[in-house]
């Protein structure tokens, strides 16, 4: 369903504490979904992108006996059509909200409608939020239409340098490769009609924790695959319900899936999602993947892992 600088897609809570927490440079933590919010669902696909992305908006309402409430609250994750949302007060499923949010001098508006609390942490309650009437602007986020992804090797949110336009950017295979080397991308900007530097979208909230360093990387082995992969030597994020967030070393990629290395050790068959490549601190955007390999690494202690991608479910978010 749905977390400003930014990788792409979602939210998890883990047994520590760990979605988004508020930051003033950076937005990503470590979160786990209950399983009230079921966003590996099999069938069907998603309609968008999720995106860790911390952002303060504006949320009012009417409470029991018309009184008006406002307060400001935060998003965790953001889709097109929805997002997870923190509020300091409780609200049952099926209020309505009214959401703004500040874009410069002006203000954007929205009627949201929430669809259920499935956690709380200690700035407030958690919730899953439908937007009634979608509109691009909303976010001021471009998502394109998700099975234009089917060439990418990699997703990031990414803004114009020149107009700051964010747009969910799928990297091919020359893109991924600067952006590892430069941390930036040049592609056409249609906001400029123009070429234009991409970089990573910054979070406009705060967040707890400090940025893991990447565990070294020693040996190489690729196991059988069909279709060639790409040498990239970056982060990427592992997320499985029910367990902390985990970075790791991502090794190759592909249009099917990718192989890294992590601490952890994921059976085959696991269901997960990662955001690949990650920034700790920016926007992730997370895909479901299976695990499809594993092998120990005794040298090093560490596990070599190979996933493939898997279609992701449809949520109306």
């Amino acid at each position: 369903m749905l977390r400003m600088q930014c990788v792409i897609s979602g939210y998890d809570k883990a047994p520590v504490a760990g979605a988004l927490r508020v930051r003033p440079h950076a937005s990503l933590k470590t979160t786990v979904f209950p399983t009230r919010i079921e966003p590996m669902r099999p069938e069907g696909l998603r309609q968008s992108d999720r995106i860790n992305f911390r952002m303060p908006v504006e949320a009012s309402w009417f409470a029991s006996g018309g009184v008006a409430i406002k307060q400001t609250a935060q998003t965790l994750l953001v889709s097109r059509n929805g997002g997870v949302l923190c509020l300091a007060e409780r609200v049952l499923p099926g209020q309505e909200l009214t959401l703004r949010r500040q874009n410069g001098d002006d203000w954007k508006m929205a009627r949201a409608r929430v669809l259920a609390e499935f956690d709380r942490e200690a700035d407030g309650f958690l919730y899953a939020f439908v937007i009634l009437e979608p509109r691009e602007d909303f976010w001021g986020i471009e998502f394109p239409a998700p099975h234009t992804a089917e060439e990418a090797l990699a997703r990031l949110l990414m803004e114009c340098s020149f107009c700051q336009r964010r747009e969910v950017v799928y990297l091919n295979e020359l893109q991924l490769k600067s952006f590892e080397v430069r941390k930036c991308v040049a592609r056409l900007c249609t906001h400029c009609d123009a070429p234009s530097i991409w970089i990573e979208a910054l979070s406009t909230a705060k967040q707890d924790g400090v940025a893991p360093k990447p565990v070294p990387v020693e040996e190489r082995v690729n196991p059988h695959r069909k279709k060639n992969r790409v040498k990239a030597r970056v982060l990427a994020c592992i997320r499985r319900r029910g367990f902390q967030e985990e970075v790791a070393v991502c090794e190759d990629l592909s249009k099917g899936g990718l192989s890294f290395r992590s601490r952890n050790q994921y059976p085959e068959g696991t269901r997960a999602e990662v955001a690949v490549p990650f920034t700790p601190g920016a926007g992730a955007i997370f895909v479901p993947i299976r695990i499809v390999f594993s092998q120990a690494l005794p040298t090093v202690g560490l596990y070599r892992h190979g996933a493939a991608y898997v279609k992701a479910p449809m949520d109306g978010a």
